[in-house]
């Protein structure tokens, strides 16, 4: 796949396994995109040299200035080319939450996958990490997918 057609890609990906983004679990937010990671190949991103990675993060955040919520994020970042700012692409599916406060003990974290070698190890942190044990079959308050340039 080109890198600038991940957004469509994962999409395409999500509807063949039957399921619709704003529809999705956390837990199976995070099964499609190691899935998508696995078998589709980014032309351009050399794995070998953190050319195509993942992202898992969480934390409570106020980004928008809209009020607090909890945010359970994986992310695909693909850097081709010289690896200039305009070089580095993002795929985020984020689930974000209300703000309990058990949700909030959780604090804030995340963890990167640099290679298919580690996508095992890394699947089973996620899976066995507080957060994803919190959320993994929650349905959020809002479901997101952005794609652009890192920044």
């Amino acid at each position: 796949m080109k890198p600038v057609s991940a957004k469509k890609e994962f999409l395409r990906h999500i509807r063949a396994a039957g399921r619709s983004l704003k529809a999705l679990s956390p837990s199976e937010g995070i099964a499609l995109m190691l899935e998508f990671y696995r078998d589709v190949r980014a032309d351009g991103c050399e794995m070998d040299s953190d050319g195509d990675m993942l992202l898992y993060q969480w934390g409570t955040y106020d980004w928008s200035g809209n009020g607090e919520s909890f945010e359970f994020d994986i992310t695909r970042q693909l850097i081709s080319g010289d690896g200039e700012d305009e070089d580095i692409r993002q795929l985020s599916l984020t689930f974000r939450f209300e703000p309990t406060e058990s949700l909030r003990q959780l604090g804030e974290g995340n963890r990167w996958c640099h290679s298919l070698r580690e996508a095992e190890e890394f699947q089973a942190y996620i899976q066995s990490s507080p957060a994803f044990l919190a959320v993994a079959r929650l349905s959020s308050a809002e479901v997101t997918l952005n794609f652009g340039i890192a920044g």
